[in-house]
């Protein structure tokens, strides 16, 4: 396995967050890892990079990269939560 897929998915998961699909891409050369979830009737997706990758880009920055390189859907409301090792950008919110 690719070392930066297995450090993105050492990720943080709230216990009772259910992931229902994980795809590892590379995105011109930054690796993310893309999930679905479940939460408490809700449904989403989640964006993990690594914030080596993300920390120079800015929110907006890094919406456009998501959007215009990864070809991700970002439509409707979008959080971004920055750690030490991993960002977290959270799209696609549903009720479910």
């Amino acid at each position: 396995m690719d070392p930066d897929h297995e450090l993105l998915l050492e990720r943080n998961l709230d216990e009772d967050t259910r992931v229902l699909k994980t795809a590892f891409i590379r995105v011109a050369g930054v690796p993310i890892l893309i999930e679905s979830w479940a939460w408490e009737g809700y449904g989403g997706s989640t964006a993990v990079l690594l914030t080596r990758d993300a920390g120079p880009m800015s929110d907006e920055a890094l919406k456009l990269f998501l959007t215009a390189q990864a070809h991700l859907n970002l439509a409707g409301s979008v959080t971004i939560s920055r750690r030490e090792v991993h960002t977290y950008v959270n799209f696609g919110f549903q009720e479910m």
